[in-house]
């Protein structure tokens, strides 16, 4: 039976909102499988296995996309993605092989070299001699190459309206007017390419691409705007630019209430680990969700705004509204306060204080017959209290970011969930932006011990990671070579030490030393 796009595509988003990336990655894949041409959904998929760590099948979603846009000749399109794949495998070959060849293609010949040397590399560790000597063909091709693009071949018939801009044409100014000419013409896909290139070209253009888009918004075309904020969006996060993705989509939401531009502000706050923007735009979202008549996906995302916040009023009318749109009865509102019993409760007068009714004698009583009527109270059920390492992940899971700390920091106290524990917490201030403080988990992790041996390489790598990051190349060096001492060739470690040896050498020396596990 063919699977329901727009179903399949409701159900996946319900569990992302709630934090099921599983179920919403399985979901698409079933999609996929039905509808094996969905270029949009292929791409989704992709950014799910990035959200959930599988750089692999992350690299294959983006590469299927792009290798149909090379095969159809939209290049620039092409690139983008393949560059996508690029941040998530640095080292991944037929990327950059496809990579260098559109580079040529469009005349661009250093970035074609480049990419040639960077294959180049990857081939020459992995001793593959035959695409060792590919490289080198390829660039003695390009050898005596000036930077002047080749002219522009004959334009082809292409099967869909997009058309990608002129490979010659690399003059981000001329690019960003020509756009703006396709825009006032009503040509948005077209603009949407053309603007993808100015970005690729000249980052710097941001802003201006963002005004662009905020002009059409307040003039009443929301879709073309919502288009072009994408571009600005995706180029952003294609360049690490969390928060400046954030402040562009903040901006065109603040204008109005887009579900989809809303759906990508709440997802990349996710991935950004930036809780306050997560809330605010989950609760645009559910918001505009209710001015549609949407109760479920209202409902949804109120319910998960009262789970972080349940004294929220807001929120709770939020969910009332939904749940008057599904025509189901709300929730009542949990009773947090203790119960108080009213009942007068009887008690027995103490033994010496028991009299008979003749007044003055104590009253012996025996129990005997009557507890071996009653029997013994039933006593009730043992509360079992999740462990807080598990309670912890459902926190992670669902975005609740705080809790997840909080519940985390807790199982460092249980011996048997302290380690593990430790490195979760540092990869979550690490994803918050707290480097420093994901750092200090990381080397209470570091110490160990290890259930399994890839537990041990991921917090030293994590570690070492973090380093870096903080400015301090020589210690992250140090548990590198560490690492590859155990591990061996693990991930990109190769790469790693060299890029920071490289680095060393140049500050006049390596500083060596191994860290403890």
């Amino acid at each position: 039976m063919p699977v329901d796009r727009e179903a399949a595509l409701k159900r996946a988003e319900k569990l992302l909102r709630q934090g099921k990336l599983d179920g919403a990655i399985e979901e698409y894949v079933r999609l996929i499988e039905d509808q094996p041409r969905d270029w949009n959904a292929i791409n989704a998929l992709g950014d799910l296995y990035v959200r959930a760590g599988d750089a692999d099948r992350a690299v294959a979603q983006f590469t299927r996309v792009a290798d149909h846009l090379f095969a159809e000749g939209f290049l620039p399109r092409a690139a983008a993605l393949y560059k996508k794949a690029l941040k998530v495998r640095n080292q991944h070959e037929h990327t950059l092989l496809q990579l260098a060849e559109i580079a040529a293609r469009q005349g661009v010949f250093v970035d074609a070299k480049t990419y040639l040397r960077q294959l180049e590399e990857v081939r020459r560790r992995r001793g593959d001699q035959q695409g060792l000597a590919d490289c080198r063909a390829r660039l003695a091709a390009l050898e005596g190459t000036d930077e002047t693009p080749a002219p522009a071949p004959a334009p082809e018939v292409q099967p869909e309206a997009v058309r990608p801009p002129p490979p010659s044409d690399d003059d981000p100014a001329a690019l960003f007017a020509r756009a703006q000419r396709e825009l006032a013409g009503g040509s948005d896909l077209h603009a949407q390419a053309m603007l993808t290139r100015v970005l690729t070209l000249d980052p710097a253009r941001h802003d201006d691409v963002l005004r662009l888009a905020l002009d059409l918004a307040r003039g009443g075309r929301i879709d073309s705007a919502h288009g072009i904020v994408d571009v600005v969006a995706d180029a952003a996060l294609l360049g690490g630019e969390w928060q400046r993705a954030i402040d562009g989509l903040q901006a065109f939401v603040g204008l109005v209430p887009h579900i989809p531009a809303l759906v990508k502000l709440v997802e990349v706050s996710v991935d950004a680990g930036l809780e306050a923007p997560m809330r605010a735009a989950q609760a645009q979202l559910a918001d505009a969700y209710l001015n549609a008549g949407s109760g479920a996906e209202a409902r949804v995302i109120a319910e998960d705004l009262l789970e972080a916040d349940r004294g929220n009023e807001a929120h709770r009318e939020r969910l009332r509204r939904a749940c008057a749109l599904l025509g189901v009865a709300p929730p009542e509102p949990e009773d947090v306060t203790e119960v108080l019993v009213t009942e007068e409760i009887e008690v027995a007068p103490e033994p010496d204080e028991a009299v008979s009714a003749a007044g003055s004698e104590p009253v012996e009583v025996d129990l005997t017959d009557a507890l071996t009527t009653v029997g013994p109270a039933a006593a009730p059920p043992p509360l079992v209290e999740k462990d807080p390492y598990d309670s912890a992940l459902d926190h992670l899971r669902a975005g609740r970011l705080t809790d997840a700390a909080d519940k985390f920091e807790a199982a460092t106290r249980n011996p048997r969930t302290r380690v593990k524990a430790a490195a979760e917490l540092g990869r979550l201030h690490v994803r918050r932006g707290d480097v420093q403080r994901g750092l200090e988990w990381f080397e209470r992790a570091a110490d160990g011990p290890f259930a399994t041996p890839d537990e041990g390489f991921d917090v030293l790598y994590d570690l070492a990671d973090a380093l870096e990051r903080l400015g301090e190349p020589a210690r992250a060096l140090a548990v590198f070579v560490d690492l590859w001492a155990e591990a061996g060739d693990y991930r990109d470690l190769r790469a790693r030490i060299d890029q920071l040896s490289r680095a060393q050498a140049g500050r006049g020396g390596v500083e060596t030393g191994s860290h403890g596990r």
